[in-house]
Protein backbone atom coordinates (compact mmCIF):
# COMPACT_ATOMS: atom_id res chain seq x y z
CA UNK A 1 0.00 0.00 0.00
CA UNK A 2 1.35 3.41 -1.02
CA UNK A 3 0.86 5.66 2.01
CA UNK A 4 1.69 8.77 -0.01
CA UNK A 5 -1.46 8.16 -2.05
CA UNK A 6 -3.69 6.87 0.73
CA UNK A 7 -3.05 9.52 3.38
CA UNK A 8 -4.22 12.49 1.25
CA UNK A 9 -7.41 10.57 0.40
CA UNK A 10 -8.02 9.83 4.08
CA UNK A 11 -7.47 13.50 4.95
CA UNK A 12 -9.83 14.64 2.20
CA UNK A 13 -12.49 12.16 3.32
CA UNK A 14 -12.10 13.18 6.97
CA UNK A 15 -12.33 16.85 6.05
CA UNK A 16 -15.50 16.25 4.06
CA UNK A 17 -17.18 14.40 6.90
CA UNK A 18 -15.93 16.98 9.39
CA UNK A 19 -17.49 19.78 7.33
CA UNK A 20 -20.77 17.86 7.09
CA UNK A 21 -20.71 17.35 10.85
CA UNK A 22 -19.88 21.03 11.24
CA UNK A 23 -22.97 22.15 9.33
CA UNK A 24 -25.14 19.76 11.34
CA UNK A 25 -23.65 21.11 14.58
CA UNK A 26 -24.32 24.69 13.43
CA UNK A 27 -27.91 23.78 12.61
CA UNK A 28 -28.41 22.11 16.00
CA UNK A 29 -27.05 25.16 17.82
CA UNK A 30 -29.15 27.64 15.84
CA UNK A 31 -32.51 25.84 15.60
CA UNK A 32 -33.62 26.79 19.17
CA UNK A 33 -33.88 30.42 18.06
CA UNK A 34 -36.63 29.34 15.63
CA UNK A 35 -38.51 26.86 17.84
CA UNK A 36 -41.57 29.12 18.11
CA UNK A 37 -41.74 29.42 14.33
CA UNK A 38 -42.73 25.78 13.80
CA UNK A 39 -46.16 24.30 14.34
CA UNK A 40 -49.50 26.06 14.62
CA UNK A 41 -50.24 29.48 16.03
CA UNK A 42 -48.95 33.01 15.68
CA UNK A 43 -47.67 35.87 17.83
CA UNK A 44 -48.17 39.60 18.18
CA UNK A 45 -45.66 41.86 16.46
CA UNK A 46 -45.30 45.57 15.79
CA UNK A 47 -45.37 45.27 12.01
CA UNK A 48 -48.31 42.89 11.90
CA UNK A 49 -48.64 43.16 8.12
CA UNK A 50 -46.57 40.17 7.07
CA UNK A 51 -49.57 37.92 6.39
CA UNK A 52 -51.28 40.74 4.51
CA UNK A 53 -48.22 41.32 2.32
CA UNK A 54 -48.01 37.66 1.35
CA UNK A 55 -51.77 37.76 0.69
CA UNK A 56 -51.31 40.78 -1.58
CA UNK A 57 -48.44 39.10 -3.41
CA UNK A 58 -50.62 36.06 -4.10
CA UNK A 59 -53.35 38.35 -5.44
CA UNK A 60 -50.83 40.01 -7.74
CA UNK A 61 -49.69 36.71 -9.23
CA UNK A 62 -53.28 35.49 -9.62
CA UNK A 63 -54.02 38.65 -11.61
CA UNK A 64 -50.75 38.43 -13.60
CA UNK A 65 -49.52 41.68 -12.04
CA UNK A 66 -45.83 40.79 -12.27
CA UNK A 67 -43.84 42.42 -10.83
CA UNK A 68 -46.29 43.24 -8.07
CA UNK A 69 -46.65 46.98 -7.44
CA UNK A 70 -50.22 47.82 -6.44
CA UNK A 71 -51.66 46.27 -3.27
CA UNK A 72 -55.43 46.80 -3.38
CA UNK A 73 -56.29 45.89 0.21
CA UNK A 74 -53.82 48.25 1.88
CA UNK A 75 -54.58 51.83 3.05
CA UNK A 76 -57.92 50.69 4.44
CA UNK A 77 -58.87 48.98 1.20
CA UNK A 78 -58.21 51.98 -1.06
CA UNK A 79 -54.94 50.49 -2.28
CA UNK A 80 -51.29 51.37 -2.01
CA UNK A 81 -48.24 51.17 -4.29
CA UNK A 82 -46.43 49.32 -1.51
CA UNK A 83 -44.26 46.99 -3.57
CA UNK A 84 -43.24 49.88 -5.79
CA UNK A 85 -41.29 51.29 -2.83
CA UNK A 86 -41.08 48.69 -0.08
CA UNK A 87 -39.27 45.37 0.34
CA UNK A 88 -40.08 42.77 -2.33
CA UNK A 89 -37.67 39.81 -2.20
CA UNK A 90 -38.91 38.22 1.07
CA UNK A 91 -42.48 38.30 -0.20
CA UNK A 92 -41.63 36.83 -3.59
CA UNK A 93 -39.82 34.03 -1.75
CA UNK A 94 -42.86 33.66 0.47
CA UNK A 95 -45.15 33.38 -2.54
CA UNK A 96 -43.06 30.62 -4.13
CA UNK A 97 -42.71 28.79 -0.82
CA UNK A 98 -46.48 28.85 -0.37
CA UNK A 99 -47.04 27.81 -4.00
CA UNK A 100 -44.59 24.91 -3.94
CA UNK A 101 -45.31 23.50 -0.49
CA UNK A 102 -48.95 24.49 -0.13
CA UNK A 103 -48.18 26.24 3.15
CA UNK A 104 -50.63 28.42 5.02
CA UNK A 105 -50.13 32.17 5.12
CA UNK A 106 -49.13 31.99 8.79
CA UNK A 107 -46.78 29.10 8.09
CA UNK A 108 -45.22 31.01 5.19
CA UNK A 109 -44.48 34.05 7.33
CA UNK A 110 -42.97 31.94 10.11
CA UNK A 111 -40.87 30.03 7.58
CA UNK A 112 -39.49 33.33 6.24
CA UNK A 113 -38.47 34.46 9.73
CA UNK A 114 -36.85 31.09 10.43
CA UNK A 115 -35.11 31.19 7.06
CA UNK A 116 -33.66 34.63 7.86
CA UNK A 117 -32.14 33.32 11.11
CA UNK A 118 -30.68 30.17 9.56
CA UNK A 119 -29.41 31.89 6.40
CA UNK A 120 -27.79 34.62 8.48
CA UNK A 121 -26.09 32.04 10.69
CA UNK A 122 -24.72 30.19 7.67
CA UNK A 123 -23.53 33.44 6.06
CA UNK A 124 -21.73 34.55 9.20
CA UNK A 125 -20.19 31.09 9.59
CA UNK A 126 -18.81 31.16 6.03
CA UNK A 127 -17.53 34.73 6.41
CA UNK A 128 -15.86 34.24 9.79
CA UNK A 129 -14.38 30.89 8.75
CA UNK A 130 -12.33 32.74 6.12
CA UNK A 131 -10.34 34.39 8.92
CA UNK A 132 -10.77 32.39 12.11
CA UNK A 133 -11.21 28.82 10.84
CA UNK A 134 -14.06 26.42 11.48
CA UNK A 135 -14.36 26.94 15.26
CA UNK A 136 -14.08 30.68 14.94
CA UNK A 137 -16.81 30.61 12.28
CA UNK A 138 -19.02 28.58 14.58
CA UNK A 139 -18.54 31.06 17.44
CA UNK A 140 -19.30 34.05 15.20
CA UNK A 141 -22.43 32.38 13.81
CA UNK A 142 -23.75 31.59 17.29
CA UNK A 143 -22.97 35.11 18.55
CA UNK A 144 -24.64 36.73 15.55
CA UNK A 145 -27.78 34.61 15.61
CA UNK A 146 -28.29 34.79 19.37
CA UNK A 147 -27.81 38.57 19.57
CA UNK A 148 -30.88 40.09 21.28
CA UNK A 149 -31.50 42.45 18.35
CA UNK A 150 -32.13 39.44 16.11
CA UNK A 151 -34.84 38.34 18.53
CA UNK A 152 -36.27 41.86 18.58
CA UNK A 153 -36.52 41.93 14.79
CA UNK A 154 -38.30 38.58 14.63
CA UNK A 155 -40.39 38.25 17.79
CA UNK A 156 -41.12 41.87 18.71
CA UNK A 157 -40.94 44.16 15.68
CA UNK A 158 -41.82 41.51 13.11
CA UNK A 159 -39.38 43.34 10.83
CA UNK A 160 -39.10 40.69 8.13
CA UNK A 161 -37.27 42.94 5.64
CA UNK A 162 -34.63 43.98 8.18
CA UNK A 163 -34.22 40.41 9.41
CA UNK A 164 -33.55 39.36 5.81
CA UNK A 165 -31.09 42.22 5.34
CA UNK A 166 -29.13 41.07 8.40
CA UNK A 167 -29.02 37.59 6.86
CA UNK A 168 -27.72 38.92 3.53
CA UNK A 169 -25.01 41.24 4.90
CA UNK A 170 -22.47 38.46 5.68
CA UNK A 171 -22.66 37.28 2.06
CA UNK A 172 -22.03 40.80 0.73
CA UNK A 173 -18.91 41.06 2.90
CA UNK A 174 -17.78 37.51 2.12
CA UNK A 175 -17.85 37.80 -1.65
CA UNK A 176 -16.51 41.35 -1.79
CA UNK A 177 -13.54 40.14 0.31
CA UNK A 178 -13.00 37.13 -1.92
CA UNK A 179 -13.07 39.23 -5.09
CA UNK A 180 -10.36 41.51 -3.73
CA UNK A 181 -8.13 38.83 -2.25
CA UNK A 182 -8.39 35.82 -4.53
CA UNK A 183 -11.47 35.78 -6.79
CA UNK A 184 -12.85 32.27 -6.86
CA UNK A 185 -14.77 30.80 -9.72
CA UNK A 186 -18.20 32.14 -8.82
CA UNK A 187 -17.33 35.07 -6.55
CA UNK A 188 -18.20 37.86 -9.00
CA UNK A 189 -21.61 36.36 -9.69
CA UNK A 190 -22.19 35.59 -6.01
CA UNK A 191 -21.41 39.20 -5.09
CA UNK A 192 -23.88 40.42 -7.74
CA UNK A 193 -26.51 38.05 -6.39
CA UNK A 194 -25.96 39.15 -2.79
CA UNK A 195 -26.28 42.80 -3.78
CA UNK A 196 -29.44 42.03 -5.75
CA UNK A 197 -30.86 40.32 -2.66
CA UNK A 198 -29.97 43.26 -0.41
CA UNK A 199 -31.21 45.94 -2.81
CA UNK A 200 -34.60 44.27 -3.21
CA UNK A 201 -34.99 43.51 0.49
CA UNK A 202 -34.64 46.72 2.50
CA UNK A 203 -33.83 50.22 1.28
CA UNK A 204 -32.88 51.55 4.71
CA UNK A 205 -30.52 48.65 5.42
CA UNK A 206 -28.88 49.08 2.02
CA UNK A 207 -28.30 52.74 2.87
CA UNK A 208 -26.97 51.94 6.36
CA UNK A 209 -24.65 49.16 5.22
CA UNK A 210 -23.17 50.99 2.23
CA UNK A 211 -20.51 53.21 3.91
CA UNK A 212 -19.37 50.44 6.26
CA UNK A 213 -19.09 48.00 3.37
CA UNK A 214 -17.04 50.53 1.43
CA UNK A 215 -14.63 50.77 4.39
CA UNK A 216 -14.43 46.97 4.46
CA UNK A 217 -13.63 46.75 0.75
CA UNK A 218 -11.13 49.62 0.93
CA UNK A 219 -9.33 47.89 3.81
CA UNK A 220 -8.73 44.77 1.73
CA UNK A 221 -7.84 46.67 -1.43
CA UNK A 222 -5.17 48.66 0.41
CA UNK A 223 -3.85 45.58 2.20
CA UNK A 224 -3.71 43.37 -0.89
CA UNK A 225 -2.79 46.23 -3.27
CA UNK A 226 -5.22 44.68 -5.75
CA UNK A 227 -6.49 47.90 -7.30
CA UNK A 228 -7.76 46.02 -10.35
CA UNK A 229 -10.44 44.55 -8.16
CA UNK A 230 -12.12 47.99 -8.05
CA UNK A 231 -13.23 47.47 -11.65
CA UNK A 232 -14.37 43.92 -10.93
CA UNK A 233 -16.35 45.03 -7.89
CA UNK A 234 -17.88 47.89 -9.86
CA UNK A 235 -18.97 45.68 -12.75
CA UNK A 236 -20.33 43.09 -10.37
CA UNK A 237 -22.16 45.83 -8.48
CA UNK A 238 -23.67 47.17 -11.70
CA UNK A 239 -24.97 43.70 -12.51
CA UNK A 240 -26.47 43.45 -9.01
CA UNK A 241 -28.12 46.83 -9.50
CA UNK A 242 -29.34 45.81 -12.94
CA UNK A 243 -31.02 42.66 -11.64
CA UNK A 244 -32.77 44.69 -8.94
CA UNK A 245 -33.67 47.57 -11.30
CA UNK A 246 -37.34 46.51 -11.49
CA UNK A 247 -37.60 47.60 -7.86
CA UNK A 248 -34.78 50.09 -7.30
CA UNK A 249 -35.39 52.40 -10.26
CA UNK A 250 -39.07 53.11 -9.51
CA UNK A 251 -38.37 53.27 -5.76
CA UNK A 252 -35.78 56.00 -6.37
CA UNK A 253 -37.09 57.87 -9.42
CA UNK A 254 -40.78 57.83 -8.46
CA UNK A 255 -40.27 59.09 -4.92
CA UNK A 256 -41.66 62.43 -6.12
CA UNK A 257 -45.04 60.77 -6.70
CA UNK A 258 -45.64 60.09 -3.00
CA UNK A 259 -45.61 62.11 0.20
CA UNK A 260 -42.66 60.98 2.30
CA UNK A 261 -42.89 63.74 4.92
CA UNK A 262 -44.70 61.52 7.43
CA UNK A 263 -41.82 59.04 7.35
CA UNK A 264 -39.44 61.42 9.14
CA UNK A 265 -41.73 63.41 11.44
CA UNK A 266 -43.73 63.00 14.66
CA UNK A 267 -43.19 59.42 15.89
CA UNK A 268 -40.68 58.67 13.11
CA UNK A 269 -38.32 61.51 13.99
CA UNK A 270 -34.92 60.07 14.91
CA UNK A 271 -34.61 62.52 17.81
CA UNK A 272 -37.10 60.44 19.82
CA UNK A 273 -35.34 57.09 19.46
CA UNK A 274 -31.79 57.28 20.78
CA UNK A 275 -30.82 54.69 23.38
CA UNK A 276 -28.73 54.84 26.54
CA UNK A 277 -25.49 53.12 27.47
CA UNK A 278 -27.38 51.16 30.09
CA UNK A 279 -29.79 49.85 27.45
CA UNK A 280 -26.91 48.92 25.15
CA UNK A 281 -24.56 47.20 27.57
CA UNK A 282 -26.27 46.37 30.87
CA UNK A 283 -30.03 45.97 30.52
CA UNK A 284 -31.52 42.47 30.33
CA UNK A 285 -35.07 43.74 29.77
CA UNK A 286 -37.33 41.83 27.38
CA UNK A 287 -40.74 43.04 26.25
CA UNK A 288 -42.80 43.64 23.14
CA UNK A 289 -43.73 47.26 23.76
CA UNK A 290 -42.61 50.21 21.69
CA UNK A 291 -39.73 52.61 21.30
CA UNK A 292 -40.50 55.89 23.04
CA UNK A 293 -38.81 59.19 23.78
CA UNK A 294 -36.33 58.84 26.63
CA UNK A 295 -35.09 55.73 28.40
CA UNK A 296 -38.47 54.18 29.25
CA UNK A 297 -38.73 52.03 26.15
CA UNK A 298 -40.60 48.76 26.57
CA UNK A 299 -38.45 46.77 24.12
CA UNK A 300 -34.85 45.61 24.27
CA UNK A 301 -31.92 47.47 22.71
CA UNK A 302 -29.17 45.29 24.15
CA UNK A 303 -26.00 44.45 22.26
CA UNK A 304 -25.93 41.25 24.26
CA UNK A 305 -23.99 39.23 26.78
CA UNK A 306 -21.34 37.87 26.36
CA UNK A 307 -20.96 39.68 23.03
CA UNK A 308 -19.35 42.90 24.21
CA UNK A 309 -17.48 41.10 26.99
CA UNK A 310 -15.32 39.52 24.30
CA UNK A 311 -13.65 42.89 23.71
CA UNK A 312 -11.69 42.26 26.93
CA UNK A 313 -10.30 39.11 25.31
CA UNK A 314 -9.89 39.95 21.63
CA UNK A 315 -8.37 43.43 22.05
CA UNK A 316 -5.40 42.14 24.12
CA UNK A 317 -5.04 39.27 21.64
CA UNK A 318 -4.91 41.75 18.75
CA UNK A 319 -2.21 43.77 20.54
CA UNK A 320 -0.19 40.62 21.10
CA UNK A 321 -0.61 39.59 17.45
CA UNK A 322 0.53 43.01 16.25
CA UNK A 323 4.09 42.05 17.22
CA UNK A 324 3.84 38.75 15.34
CA UNK A 325 4.52 39.42 11.67
CA UNK A 326 2.60 36.31 10.64
CA UNK A 327 -0.53 37.39 12.51
CA UNK A 328 -0.38 41.16 12.12
CA UNK A 329 -3.15 41.09 9.54
CA UNK A 330 -5.50 39.59 12.13
CA UNK A 331 -4.53 42.39 14.50
CA UNK A 332 -5.50 44.98 11.89
CA UNK A 333 -8.77 43.16 11.19
CA UNK A 334 -9.73 43.06 14.86
CA UNK A 335 -8.90 46.76 15.18
CA UNK A 336 -11.09 47.57 12.16
CA UNK A 337 -14.04 45.58 13.47
CA UNK A 338 -13.66 47.05 16.95
CA UNK A 339 -13.65 50.60 15.62
CA UNK A 340 -16.69 49.89 13.44
CA UNK A 341 -18.45 48.29 16.39
CA UNK A 342 -17.96 51.32 18.64
CA UNK A 343 -18.88 53.76 15.88
CA UNK A 344 -22.10 51.94 14.97
CA UNK A 345 -23.01 51.69 18.67
CA UNK A 346 -22.21 55.41 19.05
CA UNK A 347 -24.71 56.24 16.30
CA UNK A 348 -27.49 54.76 18.44
CA UNK A 349 -26.68 57.19 21.29
CA UNK A 350 -27.83 60.80 21.60
CA UNK A 351 -24.21 62.02 21.67
CA UNK A 352 -24.10 61.30 17.94
CA UNK A 353 -26.92 63.73 17.16
CA UNK A 354 -24.51 66.16 15.48
CA UNK A 355 -23.86 63.52 12.81
CA UNK A 356 -27.57 62.97 12.28
CA UNK A 357 -28.13 66.71 11.98
CA UNK A 358 -25.41 67.14 9.33
CA UNK A 359 -26.39 64.14 7.18
CA UNK A 360 -29.98 64.92 6.21
CA UNK A 361 -30.61 61.57 4.53
CA UNK A 362 -30.09 59.82 7.86
CA UNK A 363 -33.51 61.13 8.87
CA UNK A 364 -35.05 58.38 6.71
CA UNK A 365 -33.42 55.78 8.97
CA UNK A 366 -36.01 56.92 11.54
CA UNK A 367 -34.67 54.87 14.47
CA UNK A 368 -31.02 55.29 15.49
CA UNK A 369 -31.18 51.89 17.16
CA UNK A 370 -31.34 50.32 13.69
CA UNK A 371 -27.52 50.56 13.82
CA UNK A 372 -27.64 47.79 16.41
CA UNK A 373 -27.84 45.42 13.45
CA UNK A 374 -24.36 46.52 12.41
CA UNK A 375 -23.08 46.53 15.98
CA UNK A 376 -23.98 42.88 16.52
CA UNK A 377 -22.55 42.04 13.10
CA UNK A 378 -19.15 43.59 13.87
CA UNK A 379 -18.81 42.23 17.39
CA UNK A 380 -19.90 38.74 16.27
CA UNK A 381 -17.42 38.67 13.41
CA UNK A 382 -14.67 39.89 15.73
CA UNK A 383 -15.69 37.32 18.35
CA UNK A 384 -14.58 34.53 16.04
CA UNK A 385 -11.02 35.52 16.93
CA UNK A 386 -11.09 32.79 19.58
CA UNK A 387 -10.83 30.25 16.77
CA UNK A 388 -7.24 31.41 16.18
CA UNK A 389 -5.94 31.59 19.74
CA UNK A 390 -3.49 29.15 21.30
CA UNK A 391 -4.37 25.56 20.59
CA UNK A 392 -4.46 24.25 24.14
CA UNK A 393 -7.01 26.85 25.36
CA UNK A 394 -8.97 27.32 22.14
CA UNK A 395 -11.50 24.54 22.61
CA UNK A 396 -12.42 25.35 26.23
CA UNK A 397 -12.84 29.03 25.30
CA UNK A 398 -14.93 28.21 22.23
CA UNK A 399 -17.14 25.90 24.24
CA UNK A 400 -17.51 28.44 27.05
CA UNK A 401 -18.50 31.26 24.68
CA UNK A 402 -21.08 29.13 22.87
CA UNK A 403 -22.62 27.95 26.15
CA UNK A 404 -22.68 31.46 27.64
CA UNK A 405 -24.17 32.95 24.48
CA UNK A 406 -27.01 30.45 24.39
CA UNK A 407 -27.55 30.56 28.15
CA UNK A 408 -27.82 34.35 28.33
CA UNK A 409 -29.84 34.88 25.15
CA UNK A 410 -32.12 31.92 24.43
CA UNK A 411 -34.87 33.46 26.57
CA UNK A 412 -35.06 36.44 24.19
CA UNK A 413 -36.20 34.19 21.36
CA UNK A 414 -39.66 33.79 22.85
CA UNK A 415 -42.69 35.81 21.75
CA UNK A 416 -44.34 37.62 24.63
CA UNK A 417 -47.86 36.96 23.38
CA UNK A 418 -48.40 33.74 21.42
CA UNK A 419 -51.59 31.88 20.57
CA UNK A 420 -52.08 28.46 19.02
CA UNK A 421 -55.62 29.48 18.07
CA UNK A 422 -54.72 31.92 15.28
CA UNK A 423 -55.48 30.60 11.78
CA UNK A 424 -55.41 31.90 8.21
CA UNK A 425 -59.18 32.21 8.22
CA UNK A 426 -59.15 34.30 11.38
CA UNK A 427 -56.26 36.48 10.24
CA UNK A 428 -57.75 37.23 6.83
CA UNK A 429 -61.33 38.00 7.80
CA UNK A 430 -63.33 40.30 10.03
CA UNK A 431 -61.68 42.73 12.40
CA UNK A 432 -58.24 41.08 12.11
CA UNK A 433 -58.22 41.70 8.36
CA UNK A 434 -59.43 45.29 8.82
CA UNK A 435 -56.64 45.96 11.33
CA UNK A 436 -54.11 44.83 8.73
CA UNK A 437 -55.74 47.02 6.10
CA UNK A 438 -55.42 49.93 8.51
CA UNK A 439 -51.77 49.23 9.27
CA UNK A 440 -49.50 51.70 7.52
CA UNK A 441 -52.51 53.36 5.89
CA UNK A 442 -50.60 56.62 5.48
CA UNK A 443 -47.49 55.05 3.92
CA UNK A 444 -46.64 55.91 0.32
CA UNK A 445 -49.66 58.15 -0.15
CA UNK A 446 -49.72 59.70 -3.64
CA UNK A 447 -49.24 63.47 -3.73
CA UNK A 448 -52.90 64.04 -4.73
CA UNK A 449 -54.21 62.63 -1.44
CA UNK A 450 -54.97 65.41 1.03
CA UNK A 451 -56.47 63.19 3.73
CA UNK A 452 -55.34 59.63 4.44
CA UNK A 453 -58.26 57.17 4.52
CA UNK A 454 -58.95 56.38 8.16
CA UNK A 455 -61.89 54.06 7.56
CA UNK A 456 -62.33 50.93 5.49
CA UNK A 457 -63.26 51.61 1.88
CA UNK A 458 -66.71 50.71 0.55
CA UNK A 459 -67.07 47.37 -1.19
CA UNK A 460 -67.78 48.84 -4.60
CA UNK A 461 -68.37 51.94 -6.72
CA UNK A 462 -70.85 54.69 -5.96
CA UNK A 463 -72.46 57.48 -7.96
CA UNK A 464 -71.55 61.07 -7.11
CA UNK A 465 -73.52 62.43 -10.05
CA UNK A 466 -76.44 60.88 -11.88
CA UNK A 467 -78.01 57.51 -11.24
CA UNK A 468 -77.72 54.00 -12.55
CA UNK A 469 -77.32 50.34 -11.85
CA UNK A 470 -74.02 48.53 -11.31
CA UNK A 471 -73.67 44.80 -12.00
CA UNK A 472 -70.83 42.28 -12.26
CA UNK A 473 -68.32 44.45 -10.43
CA UNK A 474 -65.05 42.49 -10.41
CA UNK A 475 -62.19 44.10 -8.45
CA UNK A 476 -58.64 42.89 -9.10
CA UNK A 477 -55.22 43.76 -7.73
CA UNK A 478 -54.43 45.71 -10.89
CA UNK A 479 -57.83 46.93 -12.01
CA UNK A 480 -61.55 46.30 -12.08
CA UNK A 481 -64.40 45.70 -14.52
CA UNK A 482 -68.14 46.21 -14.30
CA UNK A 483 -71.38 46.68 -16.21
CA UNK A 484 -73.43 49.85 -15.70
CA UNK A 485 -76.87 50.96 -16.86
CA UNK A 486 -77.03 54.73 -16.34
CA UNK A 487 -80.31 56.59 -16.47
CA UNK A 488 -78.36 59.81 -17.15
CA UNK A 489 -74.85 61.08 -17.69
CA UNK A 490 -73.06 60.05 -14.52
CA UNK A 491 -69.87 60.25 -12.53
CA UNK A 492 -68.85 57.11 -10.65
CA UNK A 493 -66.10 56.86 -8.03
CA UNK A 494 -64.24 53.68 -7.16
CA UNK A 495 -62.40 52.61 -3.98
CA UNK A 496 -58.97 52.85 -5.62
CA UNK A 497 -56.57 55.69 -4.81
CA UNK A 498 -55.16 57.10 -8.02
CA UNK A 499 -51.49 56.46 -8.66
CA UNK A 500 -49.89 56.72 -12.09
CA UNK A 501 -50.59 54.81 -14.38
CA UNK A 502 -54.32 53.91 -14.23
CA UNK A 503 -56.18 53.71 -17.56
CA UNK A 504 -59.86 53.18 -18.26
CA UNK A 505 -62.07 52.27 -21.21
CA UNK A 506 -65.82 52.29 -21.79
CA UNK A 507 -67.08 49.81 -24.37
CA UNK A 508 -63.52 49.45 -25.62
CA UNK A 509 -62.83 53.18 -26.04
CA UNK A 510 -60.34 54.92 -23.77
CA UNK A 511 -61.64 57.63 -21.46
CA UNK A 512 -59.82 60.00 -19.09
CA UNK A 513 -59.23 58.80 -15.53
CA UNK A 514 -60.31 61.56 -13.14
CA UNK A 515 -59.97 61.78 -9.37
CA UNK A 516 -62.36 62.68 -6.60
CA UNK A 517 -62.30 63.86 -2.99
CA UNK A 518 -59.70 64.11 -0.27
CA UNK A 519 -58.65 60.49 -0.81
CA UNK A 520 -58.01 61.20 -4.51
CA UNK A 521 -59.90 58.08 -5.60
CA UNK A 522 -60.56 57.17 -9.23
CA UNK A 523 -63.57 58.82 -10.84
CA UNK A 524 -64.99 58.04 -14.28
CA UNK A 525 -67.50 60.09 -16.26
CA UNK A 526 -69.85 57.78 -18.15
CA UNK A 527 -72.74 58.75 -20.43
CA UNK A 528 -76.29 57.50 -20.11
CA UNK A 529 -77.06 53.99 -21.24
CA UNK A 530 -75.58 50.53 -20.88
CA UNK A 531 -71.77 50.25 -20.80
CA UNK A 532 -68.97 47.85 -20.01
CA UNK A 533 -66.13 49.53 -18.07
CA UNK A 534 -62.62 48.17 -17.77
CA UNK A 535 -59.86 49.81 -15.77
CA UNK A 536 -56.26 48.61 -15.38
CA UNK A 537 -53.10 49.68 -13.62
CA UNK A 538 -50.19 49.88 -16.07
CA UNK A 539 -46.49 50.45 -15.68
CA UNK A 540 -45.13 53.94 -16.24
CA UNK A 541 -42.20 54.35 -18.67
CA UNK A 542 -39.83 54.28 -15.68
CA UNK A 543 -41.24 50.95 -14.47
CA UNK A 544 -41.23 49.49 -17.98
CA UNK A 545 -37.60 50.43 -18.57
CA UNK A 546 -36.70 49.11 -15.11
CA UNK A 547 -38.35 45.76 -15.91
CA UNK A 548 -36.42 45.51 -19.17
CA UNK A 549 -33.13 46.30 -17.42
CA UNK A 550 -33.84 43.52 -14.93
CA UNK A 551 -34.69 41.01 -17.67
CA UNK A 552 -31.54 41.87 -19.62
CA UNK A 553 -29.41 41.65 -16.47
CA UNK A 554 -30.89 38.30 -15.49
CA UNK A 555 -30.19 36.92 -18.96
CA UNK A 556 -26.61 38.17 -18.72
CA UNK A 557 -26.28 36.62 -15.24
CA UNK A 558 -27.54 33.22 -16.45
CA UNK A 559 -25.24 33.24 -19.50
CA UNK A 560 -22.30 34.25 -17.30
CA UNK A 561 -23.12 31.49 -14.83
CA UNK A 562 -23.21 28.86 -17.58
CA UNK A 563 -19.93 30.08 -19.04
CA UNK A 564 -18.30 30.20 -15.62
CA UNK A 565 -19.44 26.65 -14.86
CA UNK A 566 -17.58 25.42 -17.94
CA UNK A 567 -14.31 27.01 -16.89
CA UNK A 568 -11.79 25.39 -14.55
CA UNK A 569 -11.73 26.89 -11.09
CA UNK A 570 -9.26 29.75 -10.59
CA UNK A 571 -9.62 29.63 -6.83
CA UNK A 572 -6.42 29.06 -4.89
Amino acid sequence: MNLKLVIPKIKALAQRYFQTFGFILLLVLIVPTSSWLFGSGYFNMHDDLQVMRIFEMVRCFNDNQIPCRWSPDMSNGYGQAMFNFYSTLPYYLGFFYKLIFGASYLGTVKFLFAFSLLAGALGMFLLAKEFWGYWGGLVSAVLYTYAPYHAVDVYVRGALAEAFALAILPYVWLYSYRIVTRKGKYDLLAFSLSLFALFTTHNISSFIYAPFTMVWVLFWIIYSKNYRSILQLTLSGILGFGMSAFFLMPAIIEQNLVDTSLMTTIYYSYTAHFVTLYQLFISRFWGDGGSTFGANDSMSFAIGWPHWWLLFLIVPVSIFWFFDKNKRLYSYLILLLTVLFFFSAFLTHSRSIFIWQHVNLMGFIQFPWRFLGLSIFFISLAGGTVGKIFFFIKYPVVLAIIILTIFYNISYFTPVHFSREVTDEGKLSGLAFELQQRGGYSDYLPKGVTTAPEFVAPDGPRYVKGEGEVRNYVPRSNGFSLYVNNTSDSQIVFPYIYFPNWKASVDGSNIPVETNGAHNVIKLSVSAGEHIINTSFYDTPVRTIANLVTIASLIFFIISFIQTSRKPSSQT
